[in-house]
């Protein structure tokens, strides 16, 4: 009986969805807007943040993390004897396993081009901690974790596997090269497994041990305290809560201190989740996730508002036949499950339509990729989670939106005025009110989406009227690593002498600079902790971190940031003369304010601390996205302060990309065996790393804003013309009576007016307080007086042609039509 209740019920809503094709076509579309940008938003919300990584049962992963006397925490690094000690005494643990990513020179060959490919350093129980097995071969046993340099073997990516071996199966056996290291393949990840980041792929793993031999520079990574490298991930065991387990990390942190006073005494160790570890490390991406989902649910309000003012039109219309079902025995609850069930039939129509919106929507996200050189993958797809959600989406849009209509509809207790088609005035004034309402909670929604998607329209032009403060055409940036050819730092030095002269002499080319990190770089963020003379630090801190960069006397010159006081470093600021340092005018200020840092000194802390004397300002630049142009920086002379590791700024008079194959060339000629991270131009790396991002999410909140602005005005248009149709006798009677035109036009105006400014009031005061929490998460971007002065003009016009096409409808009613009407 059940099921044939419900097959009766379906077929019923499926007849009377087909009588009103108007409405079930607005109904349709109003929800699968709604459902397309939330299935869309989650997906990218996804992308950025929330995807949990993929391996069973993620959600016990948890994250030990080094931490500031402060409790903040730093880096999540942690040295190798800590792990090791961590390891032995956690009892909290069923176990703990440790990692660090690297790039190394990658290639099968001695004579093939070196290619530098990221990958992951792990402990032996790594891929057991993650409990993930491989699709070929095997993963590391314990023993080859433990003796330094003895075990070469490594464990290729899937994605490795067959884009580079073309999924060949008798790859087991064989050897590659790492940093010129014979290592013999022993497995195969598997498919969909990319490491335990979500943003960059994994292409190999080496056990830890191996550590030494590749990253040759430091031989002592793996016995060195303050060599704070690795992320470490374990599982609690089952009896042990996280409280518990993060008392006895925090113990054994307290211990280590006392153990290694030298070392330990300003480092802690925290314990949390995985994903909350992620969340915090990745504080702009789970804002931008999260602000794009709340927006996705604006609409979708907006949606069901819309289809519950559309229900609420039609319940006078099927007042008659709900007081007949009731009249003649039939419950309140079957009419009740009877009108839901016409919603739902709406709603899975909406839903299915809402899929391919969000498909396209999704495809729109796609061309957002950061540029790296390690190879950062940001994925949007409407997965299974996606299609969950937007199924989840469909069946709350359909309960928001029908139960209240549906249970005003079956609750009437004057049959008899019903049946006779009548109405009392106060039922027609809650109506109205409640339709009203409904209209004005969509205005106002649609102004909070507009205006944020315009006041980050405005605060991003803004942002590119300023500049980057440095020069993004006529350069070419090639990142390399003399490291992963095995060099030590006199012959990496001796590299980039040779290098810099070779390409000077290139034609077209104008400058030549060497830097260790690159303005809006995503991969190896450069910082130096650091001690201001004359600066009082905050309570309980010993130093402070700041961005960094270690340039050669070219820098500033070839990449365009002018020193505006002070002097640039010089050939003769070697590691024999006394150390210098650079400081950005927003340090400066930041430090010494009011007063000039030239002569001042900072402190450079850590394991080599000296002081450094202040000789020059430079001018502010963007260094990082969601940060202002003046954030600290800080400048120090590679001669003094030298890495291996860095990125060759080709400045010419010409097209960026006129000089690539010349300077590839002077590079495999200085040494092939170095390999290119990558070549690109500084307008191209700009372009990827801010406005790519800045126009997808500009595009995609003013896409919410019109999908917002689209369904308020089906919602206004619905409510005027329904209030028409209802009152075309009346209409007629006053028109034969001698009302004119004019009149009936503004009568009909003025009952549409009333929504719309009451959601223009109110959309600007959620607009005000969305500015302020959008202004918490990305600087710059509150609305001002400038954007409710374009917006709240446009809006009201919109939503007022929306109301005067009915309208004036209305006002050219024939009277003796009208009045025939029944």
């Amino acid at each position: 009986p059940m099921f044939d209740t419900l097959r009766q019920d379906l077929r019923h809503g499926t007849r009377m969805l087909a009588k009103n094709p108007g409405f079930a076509v607005t109904a349709v579309l109003s929800i699968a807007i709604g459902v397309g940008a939330n299935a869309a938003m989650f997906s990218v919300a996804d992308g950025l943040i929330l995807r949990p990584l993929p391996v069973p049962d993620a959600s016990g992963l948890m994250e030990v993390s080094g931490t500031t006397p402060t409790g903040e925490v730093r880096n999540n690094g942690i040295s190798y004897p800590d792990y090791i000690d961590l390891r032995d005494r956690a009892r909290s643990f069923d176990a703990l396993s440790a990692h660090r990513d690297l790039v190394a020179s990658f290639d099968r060959r001695r004579d093939e081009p070196a290619q530098g490919k990221y990958g992951l350093a792990v402990s032996g129980n790594f891929f057991d901690v993650l409990r993930v097995r491989p699709a070929l071969g095997r993963t590391f046993v314990p023993d080859e974790d433990r003796v330094p340099g003895r075990d070469a073997v490594v464990v290729l990516a899937y994605d490795t596997w067959t884009e580079q071996f073309a999924s060949d199966p008798a790859i087991l056996g064989q050897q590659i090269r790492l940093t010129g290291v014979p290592f013999t393949v022993v497995g195969v990840a598997p498919e969909g497994f990319n490491g335990p980041d979500i943003y960059v792929p994994a292409g190999y793993y080496v056990p830890l041990a191996m550590l030494p031999t590749i990253v040759s520079a430091r031989a002592d990574v793996l016995d060195n305290r303050d060599t704070r490298v690795l992320r470490v991930l374990g599982r609690l065991k089952p009896e042990v809560t996280l409280p518990q387990g993060r008392q006895e990390v925090e113990r054994i942190a307290r211990s280590l201190q006392q153990e290694h006073p030298t070392t330990n005494t300003r480092h802690g160790l925290l314990l949390r989740t995985e994903r909350n570890a992620r969340f915090s490390e990745f504080a702009p991406m789970r804002a931008l996730g999260l602000m794009l989902i709340g927006l996705a649910l604006a609409v979708l309000l907006v949606a069901c508002a819309n289809v519950a003012g559309l229900l609420a039109s039609r319940a006078p219309v099927r007042a008659r036949e709900i007081a007949l079902r009731l009249a003649i025995g039939g419950s309140r609850a079957r009419v009740v499950r009877q009108l839901i069930t016409e919603t739902a039939l709406t709603a899975f129509a909406g839903g299915i339509v809402g899929l391919f919106v969000g498909y396209g929507i999704i495809r729109s996200f796609q061309q957002f990729q950061i540029a790296t050189d390690v190879g950062v993958r940001l994925t949007y797809e409407l997965d299974r989670r996606a299609l969950l959600v937007g199924l989840v989406v469909a069946g709350i849009s359909a309960l928001l939106s029908s139960a209240v209509p549906a249970w005003r509809s079956a609750r009437a207790t004057d049959l008899s005025n019903t049946l006779r088609n009548t109405t009392t005035s106060g039922a027609r004034v809650a109506r109205l009110w409640g339709r009203h309402g409904l209209v004005a909670s969509q205005i106002a929604l649609t102004m909070v989406l507009l205006t944020v998607a315009l006041s980050f329209y405005r605060a991003f032009q803004a942002e590119y009227g300023r500049g980057p403060g440095f020069r993004a055409d006529h350069i070419l940036l090639t990142n390399l690593d003399p490291g992963l050819a095995r060099y030590d730092q006199v012959r990496s030095d001796a590299f980039y002498r040779l290098l810099t002269e070779r390409v000077a002499t290139i034609p077209r080319v104008t400058s030549v600079a060497v830097t260790s990190f690159v303005p809006l770089s995503q991969d190896f963020q450069d910082r130096a902790s650091i001690v201001p003379e004359g600066f009082v630090l905050p309570p309980g801190t010993a130093d402070l971190t700041v961005a960094a960069a270690r340039v050669d006397e070219r820098y500033f010159d070839t990449i365009g940031i002018p020193i505006v006081d002070g002097r640039a470093f010089q050939k003769t600021d070697t590691a024999e003369s006394p150390r210098v340092a650079i400081v950005s005018r927003g340090m400066a200020e930041r430090f010494w304010p009011g007063d000039n840092p030239i002569g001042k000194r900072i402190r450079l802390t850590g394991t080599n601390a000296f002081w450094a004397e202040i000789i020059g300002i430079a001018a502010d630049a963007k260094f990082r996205l969601f940060t202002p142009n003046a954030t600290p920086f800080l400048y120090l002379p590679r001669l003094q302060n030298p890495t291996m590791r860095a990125a060759l700024v080709v400045r010419t008079d010409a097209e960026s990309e006129a000089v690539a194959a010349p300077v590839r060339a002077a590079i495999l000629e200085t040494d092939r065996e170095v390999p290119i991270l990558s070549m690109r131009t500084m307008e191209a790396f700009y372009h990827a790393n801010t406005r790519n991002l800045n126009t997808v999410t500009v595009r995609t909140v003013a896409g919410m804003g019109t999908m917002g602005l689209v369904l308020a005005l089906i919602g206004l248009y619905s409510l005027t013309a329904y209030a028409v149709s209802r009152r075309t006798r009346e209409i007629g009677i006053r028109m034969a009576v001698g009302a004119l035109p004019g009149s009936v036009l503004r009568m009909i105006l003025g009952q549409s007016t009333l929504p719309s400014i009451a959601g223009v009031v109110f959309g600007v005061m959620a607009s005000v307080a969305a500015g302020g929490v959008t202004q918490r998460l990305f600087p710059g971007t509150a609305g001002d007086l400038v954007t409710y002065l374009l917006i709240v003009p446009v809006v009201v016009v919109v939503v007022m042609m929306a109301g005067y096409i009915p309208a004036r409808r209305a006002a050219h009613i024939d009277p003796l039509i009208a009045l025939r009407q029944e």
